[in-house]
Protein backbone atom coordinates (compact mmCIF):
# COMPACT_ATOMS: atom_id res chain seq x y z
CA UNK A 1 0.00 0.00 0.00
CA UNK A 2 2.86 2.41 0.83
CA UNK A 3 4.42 1.71 -2.57
CA UNK A 4 1.06 2.40 -4.26
CA UNK A 5 0.59 5.69 -2.39
CA UNK A 6 4.15 6.77 -3.28
CA UNK A 7 3.43 6.07 -6.92
CA UNK A 8 0.11 7.92 -6.77
CA UNK A 9 1.82 11.00 -5.32
CA UNK A 10 4.35 10.90 -8.15
CA UNK A 11 1.55 10.44 -10.65
CA UNK A 12 -0.31 13.44 -9.19
CA UNK A 13 2.77 15.61 -9.67
CA UNK A 14 3.03 14.32 -13.22
CA UNK A 15 -0.57 15.05 -14.07
CA UNK A 16 -0.38 18.56 -12.59
CA UNK A 17 2.66 19.29 -14.75
CA UNK A 18 0.72 17.90 -17.69
CA UNK A 19 -2.23 20.16 -16.89
CA UNK A 20 0.00 23.26 -16.88
CA UNK A 21 1.61 22.25 -20.16
CA UNK A 22 -1.82 21.73 -21.63
CA UNK A 23 -2.82 25.22 -20.59
CA UNK A 24 0.13 26.59 -22.55
CA UNK A 25 -1.23 24.74 -25.57
CA UNK A 26 -4.83 25.80 -25.02
CA UNK A 27 -5.30 26.61 -28.69
CA UNK A 28 -4.93 22.91 -29.53
CA UNK A 29 -7.43 21.59 -26.99
CA UNK A 30 -10.67 22.99 -25.63
CA UNK A 31 -11.33 23.64 -21.94
CA UNK A 32 -14.04 21.00 -22.05
CA UNK A 33 -11.62 18.32 -23.27
CA UNK A 34 -9.09 19.24 -20.60
CA UNK A 35 -11.68 19.06 -17.86
CA UNK A 36 -12.82 15.63 -19.07
CA UNK A 37 -9.23 14.34 -19.17
CA UNK A 38 -8.40 15.64 -15.70
CA UNK A 39 -11.67 14.32 -14.27
CA UNK A 40 -10.99 10.82 -15.65
CA UNK A 41 -7.44 10.83 -14.40
CA UNK A 42 -8.39 11.81 -10.85
CA UNK A 43 -11.22 9.29 -10.94
CA UNK A 44 -8.68 6.55 -11.67
CA UNK A 45 -6.40 7.77 -8.89
CA UNK A 46 -9.34 7.74 -6.49
CA UNK A 47 -9.98 4.08 -7.29
CA UNK A 48 -6.32 3.31 -6.61
CA UNK A 49 -6.44 5.08 -3.26
CA UNK A 50 -9.41 2.91 -2.34
CA UNK A 51 -7.60 -0.27 -3.46
CA UNK A 52 -10.09 -0.83 -6.27
CA UNK A 53 -7.50 -1.64 -8.92
CA UNK A 54 -10.01 -3.33 -11.26
CA UNK A 55 -12.05 -0.13 -11.70
CA UNK A 56 -8.86 1.94 -11.82
CA UNK A 57 -7.41 -0.12 -14.65
CA UNK A 58 -10.62 0.26 -16.66
CA UNK A 59 -10.50 4.05 -16.26
CA UNK A 60 -6.84 4.25 -17.32
CA UNK A 61 -7.42 1.98 -20.30
CA UNK A 62 -10.20 4.27 -21.51
CA UNK A 63 -7.87 7.22 -20.97
CA UNK A 64 -5.17 5.50 -22.99
CA UNK A 65 -7.57 5.00 -25.88
CA UNK A 66 -8.55 8.66 -25.97
CA UNK A 67 -5.37 10.56 -25.07
CA UNK A 68 -1.59 10.21 -24.93
CA UNK A 69 -1.29 13.11 -22.48
CA UNK A 70 -1.00 10.75 -19.50
CA UNK A 71 1.24 8.18 -21.21
CA UNK A 72 4.22 8.33 -18.83
CA UNK A 73 2.25 7.97 -15.57
CA UNK A 74 0.22 5.12 -17.05
CA UNK A 75 3.37 3.40 -18.27
CA UNK A 76 4.81 3.69 -14.77
CA UNK A 77 1.56 2.43 -13.26
CA UNK A 78 1.79 -0.68 -15.43
CA UNK A 79 5.36 -1.22 -14.26
CA UNK A 80 4.15 -0.88 -10.67
CA UNK A 81 1.53 -3.56 -11.27
CA UNK A 82 4.25 -5.85 -12.62
CA UNK A 83 6.51 -5.30 -9.60
CA UNK A 84 3.59 -6.11 -7.32
CA UNK A 85 3.01 -9.37 -9.19
CA UNK A 86 -0.20 -8.25 -10.92
CA UNK A 87 1.20 -9.04 -14.35
CA UNK A 88 -2.19 -9.43 -16.04
CA UNK A 89 -3.08 -5.83 -15.15
CA UNK A 90 0.33 -4.61 -16.34
CA UNK A 91 -0.11 -6.34 -19.70
CA UNK A 92 -3.65 -5.01 -20.07
CA UNK A 93 -2.59 -1.42 -19.39
CA UNK A 94 0.52 -1.53 -21.58
CA UNK A 95 -1.45 -3.11 -24.45
CA UNK A 96 -3.95 -0.26 -24.26
CA UNK A 97 -1.09 2.25 -24.54
CA UNK A 98 0.33 0.51 -27.62
CA UNK A 99 -3.10 0.49 -29.29
CA UNK A 100 -3.38 4.31 -29.22
CA UNK A 101 -3.95 5.42 -32.84
CA UNK A 102 -1.64 8.47 -32.86
CA UNK A 103 1.09 7.21 -30.54
CA UNK A 104 4.57 8.55 -31.29
CA UNK A 105 7.28 6.04 -32.16
CA UNK A 106 9.18 6.87 -28.97
CA UNK A 107 6.12 6.16 -26.83
CA UNK A 108 5.36 2.98 -28.76
CA UNK A 109 8.84 1.54 -28.23
CA UNK A 110 8.72 2.42 -24.53
CA UNK A 111 5.44 0.53 -24.22
CA UNK A 112 6.84 -2.43 -26.20
CA UNK A 113 9.81 -2.65 -23.84
CA UNK A 114 7.53 -2.54 -20.82
CA UNK A 115 5.23 -5.20 -22.23
CA UNK A 116 8.20 -7.43 -23.04
CA UNK A 117 9.14 -7.27 -19.37
CA UNK A 118 5.52 -8.06 -18.46
CA UNK A 119 5.63 -11.18 -20.61
CA UNK A 120 8.90 -12.25 -18.99
CA UNK A 121 7.39 -11.88 -15.54
CA UNK A 122 4.43 -13.96 -16.68
CA UNK A 123 6.74 -16.67 -18.05
CA UNK A 124 5.62 -16.02 -21.64
CA UNK A 125 9.17 -16.13 -22.94
CA UNK A 126 8.31 -16.63 -26.61
CA UNK A 127 6.21 -13.45 -26.66
CA UNK A 128 8.87 -11.51 -24.76
CA UNK A 129 11.49 -12.70 -27.25
CA UNK A 130 9.42 -11.40 -30.19
CA UNK A 131 9.07 -7.92 -28.66
CA UNK A 132 12.70 -7.58 -27.60
CA UNK A 133 13.87 -8.81 -31.01
CA UNK A 134 11.69 -6.20 -32.71
CA UNK A 135 13.20 -3.46 -30.54
CA UNK A 136 16.73 -4.59 -31.42
CA UNK A 137 15.89 -4.69 -35.14
CA UNK A 138 14.55 -1.13 -35.14
CA UNK A 139 17.45 -0.03 -32.90
CA UNK A 140 15.19 1.23 -30.12
CA UNK A 141 16.37 0.79 -26.53
CA UNK A 142 18.94 -1.62 -27.97
CA UNK A 143 21.15 -2.20 -24.87
CA UNK A 144 18.17 -2.81 -22.59
CA UNK A 145 16.43 -5.00 -25.17
CA UNK A 146 19.59 -7.03 -25.80
CA UNK A 147 20.14 -7.56 -22.08
CA UNK A 148 16.54 -8.71 -21.72
CA UNK A 149 16.94 -11.01 -24.74
CA UNK A 150 20.02 -12.53 -23.12
CA UNK A 151 17.92 -13.19 -20.01
CA UNK A 152 15.19 -14.83 -22.12
CA UNK A 153 17.69 -17.14 -23.85
CA UNK A 154 19.19 -18.14 -20.51
CA UNK A 155 15.77 -19.10 -19.18
CA UNK A 156 15.15 -21.08 -22.37
CA UNK A 157 18.65 -22.59 -22.04
CA UNK A 158 19.39 -21.53 -25.60
CA UNK A 159 23.06 -20.92 -24.85
CA UNK A 160 24.18 -20.22 -28.43
CA UNK A 161 21.67 -17.38 -28.76
CA UNK A 162 22.56 -16.17 -25.26
CA UNK A 163 26.19 -15.87 -26.39
CA UNK A 164 25.16 -13.81 -29.44
CA UNK A 165 22.90 -11.50 -27.43
CA UNK A 166 25.48 -11.03 -24.65
CA UNK A 167 28.24 -10.30 -27.17
CA UNK A 168 26.10 -7.68 -28.93
CA UNK A 169 25.09 -6.18 -25.59
CA UNK A 170 28.75 -5.92 -24.57
CA UNK A 171 29.56 -4.14 -27.85
CA UNK A 172 26.77 -1.55 -27.61
CA UNK A 173 26.86 -0.94 -23.86
CA UNK A 174 30.56 -1.27 -23.06
CA UNK A 175 29.69 -3.47 -20.08
CA UNK A 176 31.89 -6.55 -19.72
CA UNK A 177 30.02 -9.83 -20.23
CA UNK A 178 33.06 -12.11 -20.62
CA UNK A 179 32.38 -13.99 -17.39
CA UNK A 180 28.78 -14.76 -18.34
CA UNK A 181 29.69 -15.69 -21.92
CA UNK A 182 32.35 -18.09 -20.63
CA UNK A 183 29.70 -19.81 -18.49
CA UNK A 184 27.38 -20.07 -21.51
CA UNK A 185 30.17 -21.90 -23.34
CA UNK A 186 30.61 -24.17 -20.32
CA UNK A 187 26.89 -24.97 -20.44
CA UNK A 188 27.27 -25.96 -24.10
CA UNK A 189 30.31 -28.05 -23.18
CA UNK A 190 28.29 -29.93 -20.54
CA UNK A 191 25.62 -30.73 -23.13
CA UNK A 192 28.28 -31.93 -25.59
CA UNK A 193 29.94 -34.15 -22.97
CA UNK A 194 26.53 -35.63 -22.09
CA UNK A 195 25.96 -36.41 -25.78
CA UNK A 196 29.40 -37.99 -26.13
CA UNK A 197 30.77 -35.19 -28.34
CA UNK A 198 34.09 -34.79 -26.53
CA UNK A 199 35.86 -32.79 -29.24
CA UNK A 200 32.96 -30.36 -29.46
CA UNK A 201 32.91 -30.01 -25.66
CA UNK A 202 36.64 -29.29 -25.57
CA UNK A 203 36.19 -26.64 -28.26
CA UNK A 204 33.57 -24.90 -26.12
CA UNK A 205 35.89 -24.99 -23.10
CA UNK A 206 38.71 -23.52 -25.18
CA UNK A 207 36.29 -20.78 -26.27
CA UNK A 208 35.35 -20.11 -22.64
CA UNK A 209 39.01 -19.73 -21.66
CA UNK A 210 39.74 -17.51 -24.66
CA UNK A 211 36.94 -15.18 -23.54
CA UNK A 212 37.71 -15.37 -19.81
CA UNK A 213 41.30 -16.52 -19.36
CA UNK A 214 40.70 -17.24 -15.66
CA UNK A 215 37.44 -19.16 -15.93
CA UNK A 216 37.72 -21.65 -13.05
CA UNK A 217 34.72 -23.65 -14.20
CA UNK A 218 36.16 -24.30 -17.67
CA UNK A 219 39.53 -25.34 -16.25
CA UNK A 220 37.87 -27.69 -13.74
CA UNK A 221 35.80 -29.26 -16.51
CA UNK A 222 39.01 -29.89 -18.45
CA UNK A 223 40.59 -31.41 -15.34
CA UNK A 224 37.60 -33.72 -14.82
CA UNK A 225 37.77 -34.87 -18.43
CA UNK A 226 41.50 -35.62 -18.11
CA UNK A 227 40.84 -37.50 -14.87
CA UNK A 228 38.01 -39.49 -16.45
CA UNK A 229 40.35 -40.54 -19.25
CA UNK A 230 43.14 -41.42 -16.78
CA UNK A 231 45.39 -38.61 -17.96
CA UNK A 232 46.56 -38.05 -14.41
CA UNK A 233 49.39 -35.62 -15.08
CA UNK A 234 47.25 -33.36 -17.27
CA UNK A 235 44.46 -33.49 -14.72
CA UNK A 236 46.83 -32.41 -11.94
CA UNK A 237 48.15 -29.56 -14.08
CA UNK A 238 44.60 -28.38 -14.79
CA UNK A 239 43.63 -28.53 -11.11
CA UNK A 240 46.69 -26.46 -10.18
CA UNK A 241 45.75 -23.92 -12.86
CA UNK A 242 42.28 -23.65 -11.35
CA UNK A 243 43.92 -22.93 -7.99
CA UNK A 244 46.00 -20.19 -9.59
CA UNK A 245 42.87 -18.62 -11.11
CA UNK A 246 40.97 -18.54 -7.80
CA UNK A 247 41.52 -20.90 -4.87
CA UNK A 248 38.11 -20.10 -3.35
CA UNK A 249 36.70 -23.26 -5.00
CA UNK A 250 39.52 -25.52 -3.75
CA UNK A 251 37.22 -27.44 -1.41
CA UNK A 252 35.34 -28.73 -4.47
CA UNK A 253 38.25 -30.67 -5.95
CA UNK A 254 41.12 -31.27 -3.49
CA UNK A 255 39.97 -34.88 -3.03
CA UNK A 256 40.11 -35.35 -6.81
CA UNK A 257 43.63 -33.93 -6.85
CA UNK A 258 44.59 -36.37 -4.10
CA UNK A 259 43.26 -39.28 -6.16
CA UNK A 260 45.20 -38.21 -9.26
CA UNK A 261 48.45 -37.91 -7.27
CA UNK A 262 47.84 -41.35 -5.75
CA UNK A 263 47.42 -42.88 -9.22
CA UNK A 264 50.87 -41.52 -10.10
CA UNK A 265 52.20 -42.78 -6.73
CA UNK A 266 53.14 -39.23 -5.76
CA UNK A 267 51.25 -38.96 -2.47
CA UNK A 268 54.23 -37.52 -0.60
CA UNK A 269 54.50 -34.74 -3.17
CA UNK A 270 50.82 -33.90 -2.67
CA UNK A 271 51.27 -33.96 1.11
CA UNK A 272 54.04 -31.38 0.82
CA UNK A 273 51.84 -29.25 -1.41
CA UNK A 274 48.96 -29.40 1.10
CA UNK A 275 51.22 -28.41 4.01
CA UNK A 276 52.17 -25.25 2.13
CA UNK A 277 48.66 -24.60 0.87
CA UNK A 278 47.18 -24.80 4.39
CA UNK A 279 49.29 -21.79 5.41
CA UNK A 280 47.57 -19.45 2.95
CA UNK A 281 44.13 -21.04 2.57
CA UNK A 282 41.39 -19.97 4.98
CA UNK A 283 39.26 -23.11 4.86
CA UNK A 284 39.46 -26.52 6.54
CA UNK A 285 39.24 -28.89 3.53
CA UNK A 286 43.01 -29.23 2.92
CA UNK A 287 43.40 -30.13 6.61
CA UNK A 288 40.76 -32.85 6.27
CA UNK A 289 42.32 -34.24 3.08
CA UNK A 290 45.81 -34.28 4.60
CA UNK A 291 44.49 -35.89 7.80
CA UNK A 292 43.04 -38.75 5.76
CA UNK A 293 46.44 -39.22 4.12
CA UNK A 294 48.17 -39.28 7.52
CA UNK A 295 45.66 -41.87 8.69
CA UNK A 296 46.34 -44.04 5.64
CA UNK A 297 50.14 -43.86 5.71
CA UNK A 298 51.04 -43.02 9.34
CA UNK A 299 48.09 -44.28 11.39
CA UNK A 300 45.15 -42.85 13.35
CA UNK A 301 47.31 -41.34 16.11
CA UNK A 302 49.26 -39.23 13.62
CA UNK A 303 46.05 -38.07 11.93
CA UNK A 304 44.42 -37.27 15.28
CA UNK A 305 47.40 -35.26 16.49
CA UNK A 306 47.54 -33.31 13.24
CA UNK A 307 43.83 -32.41 13.34
CA UNK A 308 44.06 -31.32 16.99
CA UNK A 309 46.98 -29.01 16.16
CA UNK A 310 45.17 -27.51 13.17
CA UNK A 311 41.93 -26.91 15.07
CA UNK A 312 43.81 -24.61 17.43
CA UNK A 313 44.66 -22.40 14.43
CA UNK A 314 41.47 -23.04 12.44
CA UNK A 315 38.48 -23.82 14.67
CA UNK A 316 35.99 -25.78 12.58
CA UNK A 317 32.91 -27.93 13.15
CA UNK A 318 33.88 -30.07 10.16
CA UNK A 319 37.33 -30.52 11.68
CA UNK A 320 35.73 -31.49 14.99
CA UNK A 321 33.54 -33.99 13.14
CA UNK A 322 36.63 -35.70 11.68
CA UNK A 323 38.34 -35.69 15.08
CA UNK A 324 35.31 -37.43 16.62
CA UNK A 325 35.29 -40.02 13.85
CA UNK A 326 38.99 -40.73 14.40
CA UNK A 327 38.38 -41.12 18.14
CA UNK A 328 35.45 -43.47 17.51
CA UNK A 329 37.60 -45.60 15.24
CA UNK A 330 40.49 -45.56 17.69
CA UNK A 331 38.42 -46.39 20.80
CA UNK A 332 35.97 -48.88 19.33
CA UNK A 333 36.65 -51.33 22.21
CA UNK A 334 35.85 -48.80 24.95
CA UNK A 335 32.07 -48.95 25.38
CA UNK A 336 31.60 -45.89 27.59
CA UNK A 337 33.75 -43.63 25.40
CA UNK A 338 32.10 -44.92 22.25
CA UNK A 339 28.68 -43.88 23.53
CA UNK A 340 29.89 -40.37 24.41
CA UNK A 341 31.63 -39.91 21.08
CA UNK A 342 28.58 -41.14 19.16
CA UNK A 343 26.34 -38.64 20.96
CA UNK A 344 28.77 -35.82 20.14
CA UNK A 345 29.12 -36.97 16.55
CA UNK A 346 25.35 -37.03 16.13
CA UNK A 347 25.06 -33.49 17.47
CA UNK A 348 27.83 -32.25 15.17
CA UNK A 349 26.30 -33.96 12.12
CA UNK A 350 22.91 -32.47 12.94
CA UNK A 351 24.48 -29.01 13.08
CA UNK A 352 26.30 -29.48 9.77
CA UNK A 353 23.20 -30.79 7.99
CA UNK A 354 21.23 -27.64 8.81
CA UNK A 355 23.84 -25.17 7.60
CA UNK A 356 24.45 -24.14 3.98
CA UNK A 357 27.96 -24.72 2.67
CA UNK A 358 27.75 -22.12 -0.09
CA UNK A 359 26.37 -18.61 -0.38
CA UNK A 360 25.78 -16.20 -3.24
CA UNK A 361 28.04 -13.17 -2.79
CA UNK A 362 25.46 -11.02 -4.57
CA UNK A 363 22.04 -11.88 -3.09
CA UNK A 364 22.89 -14.05 -0.08
CA UNK A 365 21.20 -17.25 -1.30
CA UNK A 366 22.42 -20.26 0.71
CA UNK A 367 22.94 -23.77 -0.68
CA UNK A 368 24.43 -27.10 0.33
CA UNK A 369 26.11 -27.62 -3.03
CA UNK A 370 27.89 -25.45 -5.58
CA UNK A 371 25.76 -23.76 -8.26
CA UNK A 372 27.57 -22.00 -11.07
CA UNK A 373 24.46 -19.86 -11.60
CA UNK A 374 22.70 -18.61 -8.48
CA UNK A 375 19.20 -20.16 -8.38
CA UNK A 376 17.87 -16.97 -6.78
CA UNK A 377 19.38 -13.90 -8.51
CA UNK A 378 20.62 -15.82 -11.61
CA UNK A 379 24.12 -14.31 -11.40
CA UNK A 380 27.02 -16.41 -12.69
CA UNK A 381 30.00 -17.44 -10.56
CA UNK A 382 28.76 -15.69 -7.43
CA UNK A 383 27.87 -18.79 -5.35
CA UNK A 384 31.00 -19.67 -3.38
CA UNK A 385 31.96 -21.74 -0.32
CA UNK A 386 31.26 -20.17 3.06
CA UNK A 387 34.31 -19.74 5.28
CA UNK A 388 33.82 -19.95 9.02
CA UNK A 389 33.36 -22.11 12.08
CA UNK A 390 30.39 -24.09 10.74
CA UNK A 391 31.37 -24.29 7.07
CA UNK A 392 34.56 -24.29 5.01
Amino acid sequence: MIETISFILSALVGVMIGINLNRLKIERKSHKQLEKLNHSYFKGLNYLLNDDSEKAIDVFIELAKSSSETFEPQLALGNLYRRKGEVDKAIKLHQSLISQPNLTEDYRTKALLAMGKDYMSAGLLDRAEVLFTELVEIEAYTPEALYALCDVYQQEQDWSEAIKAATRYENVSGRKMSGDIAHFNCELAEISYANGNVNEANAYLDAALSIDSKCVRAKLMQACDFQKNKKWKKAIEAYHKALEFDDVFASEYLNDMSYCYSMLKKCSEFQQFLMEFIKSYRGITPVLVLAEMYKKFDGIDAAEKFVEEQLVEKPSVRGLDLLLKLNLEKNNDDGSNITKFKVLEKLVNSLLEKKPNHRCRKCGFGAKNLHWQCPSCKSWGTVKPIYGLESE
